[in-house]
């Protein structure tokens, strides 16, 4: 896996030791895990807010840096690496607590990332009838309730950042994998317990608005209509996971038919581990499969 850093120069394989590039369908889609050995060219290059950019052209920048010593020794010398963490650029603001609340009214996901101090275009929008992020909230957490009143889901995708209702990401072409490819999750206390039912207040005060068409949990939900109170109940539950020689088309939103059950990738992570403390390189895919799961 080969990473550009910011003087144009690649993080080589003599260098790399592991590398973890995972895609969500998440308010902040695309990170990267990774340990390089440390030398005193890559200790300027990789310190927090230095920008890299990965091979599918995904601009992120480092959020966390730090120089360990490992437990492996060449030449007489402990060999140091540098482990980071880094995520899309832009989205750098969404991982630390609000100084200030954002209320919104009549807005859309571009206008929230903005007042929420992040700096990314999302290509492909869908308009909010309101926001709120109190001040001290982890923003990443109203973000991803408003997607949920909306039924959708933030990708990572070829043309950038997406905002894509859940039934128009299941109405795409498919990638065709055999049933024997997969292995099955099969939890129903995870559905019960992760889709629930929504109850709201009517604007008259008194009337309740929505349904509980099971025997899961009630939550309450401030100032919903019915619209929202569905789209709530409808999430993505994951039903199987998939592991294979590294495959990058496995990525967060890519549609997968599997004998004729169509999910989709929630998430994706690609593995690389190059063998430079011993042990053999391994290249390799994990995807776990979801589909749209409505509490009934």
């Amino acid at each position: 896996m080969n990473i550009q850093l910011e003087d144009g120069s690649q993080i080589g394989g003599g260098n790399l030791i592991s590398a973890i590039y995972r895609t969500d369908l998440v308010p902040v889609p695309v990170t990267l895990e990774m340990v390089v050995k440390a030398d005193d060219r890559l200790r300027e290059l990789l310190i927090i807010g230095k920008p890299l950019l990965t091979p599918k052209g995904v601009p992120l920048v480092i959020v966390k840096s730090q120089v360990v010593n490992e437990q492996s020794i060449k030449a007489g010398k402990r060999i140091a690496a540098i482990h980071i963490i880094a995520v899309m650029a832009g989205c750098e603001p969404l991982l630390g607590v609000t100084t200030k609340a954002v209320y919104l009214e009549n807005t859309s996901f571009n206008e929230v990332y903005r007042a929420l101090g992040a700096k990314v275009r999302i290509k492909r929008d869908i308009k909010l009838a309101s926001f709120i992020c109190l001040k001290g909230q982890l923003p990443t957490k109203p973000i991803a309730l408003a997607l949920q009143k909306e039924a959708a889901v933030m990708v990572n995708t070829e043309q950038g950042l997406s905002v894509i209702r859940l039934n128009d990401l299941m109405a795409g072409e498919p990638l065709m994998f055999d049933k024997s490819a997969v292995q099955w999750v099969d939890n129903p206390n995870a559905i019960r317990h992760g889709n629930i039912n929504y109850l709201s207040i009517d604007d008259n005060g008194s009337d309740i608005v929505g349904t509980v068409r099971s025997e899961r949990s009630i939550q309450y939900y401030p100032r919903a209509d019915n619209r929202e109170l569905q789209n709530l109940r409808r999430i993505l539950i994951t039903k199987a996971k998939i592991t294979r020689q590294l495959d990058e088309r496995l990525d967060a939103g890519k549609l997968i038919d599997v004998d004729g059950k169509r999910l989709v990738v929630l998430t994706g992570a690609h593995n690389y581990e190059s063998g430079a403390l011993g042990g053999r390189s391994v290249m390799a895919t994990k995807a776990w499969l979801a589909q749209i799961e409505d509490a009934k």
